[in-house]
């Protein structure tokens, strides 16, 4: 039976699909508009799968929009079908993106792609630029790569902060690891050697575009499971412990209490154990709701041998009746 309460107009589209394959390069394919309603569609005639997900920016004529995956199965024998979920589009506004790069391989790797995904990109690539064009433009998120050349990263991210700029700042660093004191500062870091799905996958987090409701009853169910919860929060540098006990877990994320305020949208690391491994669960997370002393965490970056274990425990206990 569908649930879906949405109405659904199933007039058929061509459309050209953009993403990215498992590389980081852009390609694009036609498919064909099934069941589109003000929250998504349902798209067929697909020759190359999209795994779940994944954003990708749909255009049909001049209009174009950027939609998640929620779904995919096969439709014939080559052929796929996947269902999307709206995460922006023109009748929005452009989401404009400052990409602050001294390198213009670099610049010529990512501007294309936030380009093809439907974000206005505009590229600085000095310290008098950059301020010059905040001044001049209301940017929604400023994308600074690290390090940058007789530029010091963490000087350059407090005057952005100090502007007055309401964006948010990914920090795209050639360093695995960097200095608490740039994270503290930033709203997302990515490693540049990490797949470009992952870069565009922090962009959508820290502008907090993750679609607030499905678009068919396909959900991940949640299981009660109750352990004990560690929390590790960073505020102005400084790292701070907090424990609790989980009520829920899903492969998702994780519900539970803590007796501490946490801010929604705000990013942790949470970790627990659970009965079927030896080897405690740890993963980063954002806090996207809170009911009193009550929480829940989503996932944004957790390990597949993590994510495994998570599943195989879901898969013998029963889901919670509401979930």
């Amino acid at each position: 039976m569908d649930l879906r309460r949405e109405e659904r107009d199933d007039t058929r589209h061509q459309v050209s699909i953009w993403t990215l394959d498992s590389e980081g390069k852009i390609f694009v394919q036609e498919g064909e508009t099934h069941d589109v309603s003000n929250v998504g569609a349902r798209l067929s005639g697909l020759h190359r799968r999209i795994e779940p997900g994944a954003l990708i920016g749909v255009q049909n004529g001049s209009r174009r929009g950027r939609f998640k995956v929620i779904w995919t199965e096969p439709d014939g024998q080559r052929a796929h079908q996947i269902g999307i979920e709206r995460v922006a589009t023109d009748a929005d506004g452009p989401t404009r993106v400052l990409l602050v790069d001294d390198s213009r391989e670099s610049v010529e790797s990512r501007k294309p792609i936030l380009q093809a995904l439907g974000y206005e990109c505009t590229v600085a690539s000095s310290t008098s630029s950059v301020f010059e064009r905040i001044q001049n433009s209301d940017f929604h998120l400023v994308v600074l790569s690290h390090p940058m050349r007789d530029v010091d990263s963490i000087e350059l991210l407090v005057g952005i902060r100090r502007s007055g700029s309401r964006a948010k700042i990914i920090l795209v660093s050639s360093h695995p690891h960097v200095h608490e004191s740039l994270r503290s500062v930033t709203d997302a870091f990515v490693y540049a050697r990490e797949p470009q799905s992952s870069f565009i996958a922090a962009i959508e987090r820290a502008l907090d575009r993750t679609p607030s409701k499905l678009l068919t009853t396909r959900t991940i169910h949640r299981h009660a499971v109750r352990v004990v919860l560690t929390v590790e929060v960073l505020r102005s540098g400084v790292k701070t412990v907090l424990y609790g006990t989980s009520a829920d877990i899903s492969e998702r994320g994780v519900g539970g209490t803590i007796k501490a305020p946490l801010i929604p949208g705000e990013m942790v690391k949470v970790a627990y154990s659970l009965p079927n491994s030896t080897t405690e669960i740890q993963a980063y997370a954002i806090v996207r709701h809170r009911r009193s002393e009550f929480y829940g965490f989503e996932f944004v970056s957790i390990d597949d041998k993590n994510l495994e274990t998570i599943r195989a425990l879901c898969a013998v206990l029963p889901p919670l009746r509401n979930s």
